[in-house]
């Protein structure tokens, strides 16, 4: 993905900070929540990402549960609630996120395909059709019923076989417009500015996205962190 005008962000490889433990209620009487947010580059993908996470520790059982426990954090610390929707943002925008948002707010399945179209299958480079990359592919199709032993008096009727296209008929998908305004921190958007055309689609996203950035740079900035 390629933009402009994004704000700069100084690659960091360990930047933490922890927050609890305090009683996390919902859990049980006893029970703690921790929560840790960094904003670095330990994952060693060269650029910074945020990620809000939490452990919860009870009586007896010191690893009760941990990871993205969001709803938890925004009950036990109110102050974290607005950083949540920051999970995996990174300097560079949500993660994935055009080709996420784009699919979820489609109804094209996971191979491009919408509901009953076909698409055959092509030649992909030096193991396929001698290196030619695009070649389609075909395949011979045997009448229905088809027999290679028949009793008859007389000779049967010549058999003819057909070459036909082979590929993939596309089951597509419903559109998942609420996981879509997730993945591409916009809570506004509409279903008409969600189910655009995809070229359309992705012009608004990128659009909006030097301005979504500034929004994170301040979040970040906001926990002492350098962005």
């Amino acid at each position: 993905m390629k933009t402009t005008a994004l704000p700069p962000s100084v690659l960091t490889k360990s930047q933490t900070r922890n927050f609890g433990p305090v009683p996390c209620p919902s859990w049980g009487e006893g029970y703690t929540i921790t929560a840790a947010v960094r904003y670095d580059d330990r994952c060693g993908n060269g650029h910074n990402t945020f990620g809000i996470t939490a452990s919860i520790r009870g009586p007896g059982d010191p690893d009760a549960a941990g990871g993205c426990l969001h709803n938890e954090i925004a009950g036990a610390f109110p102050s974290l609630a607005p950083l949540v929707k920051w999970h995996g943002v990174s300097s560079d925008g949500p993660l994935h996120y055009l080709d996420n948002a784009i699919f979820l707010a489609g109804e094209r399945d996971c191979h491009g395909l919408l509901k009953g179209e076909f698409r055959q299958h092509l030649s992909r480079g030096k193991l396929q059709a001698g290196g030619i990359e695009g070649v389609p592919l075909w395949e011979l199709v045997h009448p229905e019923g088809m027999k290679t032993e028949i009793y008859a008096h007389e000779k049967p009727a010549p058999v003819t076989l057909e070459w036909q296209p082979y590929g993939r008929t596309g089951e597509g998908k419903a559109r998942e417009l609420a996981s879509a305004r997730v993945c591409a921190c916009w809570p506004e958007a509409t279903d008409e500015e969600l189910m655009q055309e995809t070229e359309a689609l992705k012009a608004a996203l990128l659009a909006r996205l030097p301005a979504l950035l500034v929004e994170f740079k301040a979040a970040v900035e906001s926990l002492g962190f350098t962005y």
